[in-house]
C-alpha cells in the first residue's frame, strides 16, 4: 500500500508540471480523448462521460500483437480474465473485481450468452469474437444496468467491429484487401486471417475469415513436459453488407460464425482430490455460436438520431470425458457428456432528441429493448467394469441421462429514459437517468426432467426493478473538468440458481430449486477528476460500490431426515463492498522537450479493497494493486515504432482463509517490448518479447479459489519469455 501511494503521489506531482508546459498541437486529440459510446448509447469524448470508461482500440490491439481475450486486458489494471484450470481456459472477464455473469458482454450490441459450470466436468464458458475483427473495445467500469439491463451488475464490455466502409478508408478507393500471419511461442500457435471489403460510400460490403491452431500454454514453474498436454483449434468467418442511403439513413447486416474445438489430457491433477482413483482423464470440447444482426440507423421529424436493432444468437457447447479409475477393485472406465444449447434474439430501439429549455441545453434519450431467451442442458454417460465388460449408465447412483434444470426460457423487457442537461454552456452537465425492466423467467420441463426428479417441483420467476443513476460533470475550463454519479445496478436470478436439480443418491447429496430468489443489487459512487489536452490525459478516480443480496450457488441448507440426504440450494445472503482509486497518466512528451517529439508516456495504477460483508472477510476476487508503465516511440516517418512496458503487480495479501489454505503469489515485475516496422504502405512487420526477465509468476484471478497444494498451480503460472511475431499485408 505504501509503494502505491508513493508510485500515485509521484504521477500526480508529475502531471502537474507536465501539463503546464504548452501543446504544440502536433498530436491527435481523439488519441487520448476518443468518442465512446457505452456511457450514454450515444456518442461523446470521453471527457465528457460523467463515468470511467477504458478503451482498446485497433492500434492497440494489433502493437500489442492481442491473439486472443486473455491478452486483451494484459495492461489494464481494472479488467482481466478468469481461468483456473488447464482443460476449461479462460470462463469469464471481471471489472474492478466483479466476474462472471455479473458483467454484460455485447459484440456490436449483440448480447453475449452466459456461462454456465456445474461439476462433473460441465463447464460452459462465454464464446466471444475473434481479435482481428475487433475495431475497438469499450469498458464501462462499475454498474451499467440503467443503460445495459439485469447483467450489467459489474460493469459493461462492449465490443464493435469492423464496418466495410471503416475498412475502405480513402475517397479514391472502393476496395480493400488485408491478410494476416502470426505466430505466438508461448503455446505454440499460429494465426491466418484474410478479409476483403467493397464500398462505393453508399453499399459495401465486407468478409473477413480466420484460422487458429495452437497447444498448451507454457508455464515459467514447470518445462513444457510437465504441462497438461493440449491441441486447439478455431475458426471465425463473418460477412457484412451496409448501405448509406442519400437521406441520412444507414443499414447494416450481418452474419458471424465462430467455433473452437479443445483435446486436452488432464495428467496434472490426477491422485488429488476427488480424482484420488483416477489414472487418466481427457477431454474433448467444442463450443459454437452464430450471431446475426440487422441494424437500421435513421431520423425523423421528432428525433435527431436513432437506431433500430434485431438479432439472433446461438450458441453450443458440446464436451466430452473420458476417465478410467484404475486404482479402483475392480477398474472402471467412465465416459460423460455435456451438453448446452442457448439461443436468444432480440429487438432494441434507442432515439434522441436534443432541445432547448431556457437557459438549458437537453439530449433526451429513450430506449425500448426485448431479450428472450430459451436454455436446455443435458449430461449423459456410461460407467463399464474393465474385468466383466459389463456397461451401466448409473454413475455415483445417478442415472444418466439426466438434466440439472428443466429447460427454460426467459422474457426481458425494459424501457429507459435520460437527459443529458447542459447549463451555463456546458460547464455544468446534469444526467438523471432511469431504466424499468421486467424479468420472466419460466421452466418447460420434459420427460427426461420429470423422470429424474419426480418429487421436484419447478420454478416460475417473475421480477421487476426500478434502476437509477445520477450523474454531474462540472467543467474548470476547456482542459480541466470533475464529475461524479451514483448508480444502481441489479441482477435477475439466474435459471440455473432458481431451478437447480443436481442429485448424487450415492453421496446422499442434492441440490434443490429456491422459489424465493430475489435479484441482486449494488448502489455505486464513483468521483473523479481530468484533464484532457492535445497531447496529453491526467484521469483520477475513486469508487466505493456495496453489493447486497448476493446469491451464493448452491449453499449449504442442511440435513433433510426425511430423505436422509445433505442439501444444498442457491440463496441470498451475500453482502459486499469494493472500492479503491484507479489513475491513468498518458503524456505525449514533446511537450517536455522538442527533442522527444514521437515519445509518449502511457501508465495506469490500481489500488482496490474488496470485503465480504456477511461473514467479514476480504472478498478474494479484488485483484492486488497493480502499476503498468510504457514508454513509446515512433519514428517521425511512422515507418518504425516501438515500446517498453512495465507490469508491477504486488504481493496477494488480505485473503478469506475460511475455506482453507491458499496460495499466494508473491509480488513480481514482467517487462514486455514490441516494435514494428512498416516494410512498405502495404505490409507491416510486428514483433514481441514477453517478460523479457523471465520471470515466474501467477495473476491472482488464475488460483484464488485452488488450494495451496494443487498440483495444477505450477501449470497456472504465466509464460516465462516468449515471443510473438506478426506480419500483415493491406492495400
Amino acid at each position: 500500500m505504501k509503494r502505491i501511494g508513493w508510485v500515485l503521489a509521484i504521477l500526480g506531482a508529475g502531471m502537474g508540471e507536465v501539463m503546464a508546459a504548452p501543446a504544440d498541437g502536433n498530436e491527435d486529440i481523439f488519441e487520448f480523448d476518443p468518442v465512446v459510446v457505452t456511457g450514454h448509447k450515444y456518442p461523446l469524448h470521453q471527457s465528457e462521460v460523467a463515468g470511467q470508461i477504458g478503451v482498446i482500440d485497433q492500434e492497440d490491439i494489433e502493437k500489442h500483437l492481442v491473439e486472443n481475450l486473455d491478452q486483451l486486458f494484459r495492461y489494464e489494471p481494472s479488467a482481466g480474465t478468469q481461468a483456473g484450470d488447464t482443460r476449461f481456459g479462460v470462463s469469464g472477464v471481471s471489472i474492478r473485481g466483479v466476474g462472471g455473469n455479473r458483467v454484460a458482454i455485447e459484440v456490436d450490441g449483440v448480447p453475449i450468452r452466459n456461462g454456465f459450470a456445474i461439476g462433473s466436468y460441465s463447464n460452459a464458458g462465454r464464446a466471444l469474437v475473434e481479435t482481428d475483427r475487433i475495431k475497438r473495445v469499450e469498458l464501462y467500469y462499475g454498474p451499467a444496468s440503467v443503460l445495459y439491463g439485469s447483467d450489467a451488475l459489474g460493469g459493461i464490455l462492449s465490443f464493435s467491429t469492423w464496418d466495410p466502409g471503416d475498412r475502405v478508408r480513402s475517397a479514391d478507393d472502393t476496395t480493400w484487401f488485408g491478410a494476416r500471419a502470426g505466430y505466438q511461442s508461448a503455446d505454440r500457435s499460429t494465426v491466418g486471417n484474410a478479409g476483403a471489403a467493397w464500398s462505393d460510400g453508399e453499399h459495401g460490403a465486407l468478409v473477413s475469415a480466420t484460422l487458429r491452431h495452437g497447444h498448451e500454454t507454457e508455464s515459467a514453474a514447470v518445462g513444457r513436459e510437465q504441462l497438461d498436454p493440449q491441441t486447439w483449434r478455431g475458426l471465425d468467418f463473418a460477412a457484412r453488407y451496409t448501405f448509406d442511403s442519400p437521406y441520412g439513413h444507414a443499414v447494416r447486416l450481418g452474419i458471424e460464425h465462430f467455433e473452437r474445438e479443445v483435446d486436452t489430457e488432464v495428467a496434472s491433477r490426477l491422485g488429488y482430490g476427488r480424482l484420488a482413483q483416477v489414472t487418466a482423464l481427457s477431454g474433448d470440447d467444442d463450443d459454437q455460436s452464430t450471431r446475426a444482426l440487422l441494424d437500421v440507423d435513421f431520423s425523423t421529424e421528432w428525433l435527431d438520431t436513432a437506431v433500430a436493432r434485431t438479432f439472433l444468437d446461438a450458441s453450443r457447447t458440446r464436451q466430452h470425458t473420458r476417465e478410467e479409475r484404475g486404482r479402483l477393485e475392480p477398474p472402471l472406465y467412465l465416459e460423460r457428456s455435456f451438453e448446452l444449447d442457448s439461443d436468444l434474439w432480440g429487438i432494441e430501439l434507442n432515439g434522441f432528441r436534443s432541445f432547448r429549455v431556457g437557459t438549458s441545453e437537453h439530449r433526451l434519450g429513450l430506449g425500448l429493448e426485448f431479450l428472450s431467451t430459451h436454455i436446455e442442458e443435458l449430461r449423459d454417460g456410461f460407467q463399464q467394469d474393465l474385468e466383466s465388460g459389463d456397461i451401466t449408465r448409473v454413475i455415483l447412483g445417478e442415472v444418466l441421462p439426466t438434466r440439472d434444470f428443466p429447460n427454460s426460457s426467459t422474457r426481458e423487457f425494459s424501457l429507459f429514459l435520460e437527459d443529458v442537461i447542459s447549463f451555463d454552456e456546458g460547464t455544468w452537465t446534469l444526467s438523471p437517468a432511469l431504466r424499468f425492466e421486467r424479468y420472466a423467467l419460466r421452466s418447460h420441463p420434459d420427460e427426461l426432467y420429470l423422470e429424474s426428479f419426480p418429487d421436484q417441483a419447478t420454478v416460475n420467476l417473475d421480477e421487476s426493478s426500478l434502476t437509477p443513476r445520477l450523474s454531474a460533470r462540472y467543467a474548470f475550463n476547456t482542459d480541466w473538468s470533475a464529475y461524479g454519479q451514483v448508480s444502481r445496478g441489479f441482477r435477475a436470478p439466474p435459471v440455473e440458481d432458481v431451478n437447480i436439480g443436481f442429485e448424487l443418491p450415492l453421496l446422499r447429496y442434492r441440490a434443490i430449486p429456491n422459489p424465493d430468489l430475489v435479484s441482486e443489487t449494488s448502489v455505486s459512487y464513483e468521483f473523479g477528476v481530468r484533464r484532457h489536452v492535445a497531447d496529453g490525459r491526467l484521469a483520477l478516480t475513486w469508487f466505493d460500490t456495496r453489493f447486497d443480496d448476493l446469491i451464493e450457488s448452491r449453499a449449504f441448507k442442511g440435513f433433510d431426515p426425511a430423505s436422509g440426504y445433505l442439501e444444498f440450494q442457491s440463496r441470498n445472503i451475500g453482502k459486499a463492498r469494493i472500492y479503491g482509486i484507479d489513475v491513468r497518466w498518458d503524456q505525449g512528451l514533446e511537450a517536455w522537450s522538442p527533442a522527444l517529439d514521437g515519445w509518449t508516456l502511457r501508465t495506469a495504477a490500481l489500488w482496490s479493497r474488496g470485503e465480504n460483508q456477511t461473514d467479514d472477510q476480504p472478498l478474494n476476487s479484488v485483484l492486488p494493486p497493480q502499476l503498468i508503465a510504457g514508454l513509446k516511440w515512433r519514428s517521425g516517418s511512422g515507418d518504425f515504432d516501438a515500446e517498453l512496458i512495465t507490469t508491477w503487480t504486488d504481493a496477494v495479501e488480505r485473503v478469506d482463509l475460511s475455506a482453507g489454505p491458499r496460495f499466494l503469489p508473491s509480488s513480481a515485475t514482467e517487462v514486455d517490448f514490441v516494435a514494428g516496422w512498416r516494410l512498405s504502405p502495404a505490409v507491416s512487420l510486428r514483433f514481441g518479447l514477453f517478460n523479457v526477465l523471465d520471470e515466474t509468476w501467477w495473476r491472482w484471478s488464475d488460483v484464488q479459489n485452488l488450494e495451496a497444494d494443487d498440483p495444477v498451480i505450477p501449470l497456472l503460472a504465466q509464460p516465462g519469455r516468449n515471443f510473438s511475431v506478426s506480419l500483415r499485408f493491406e492495400g
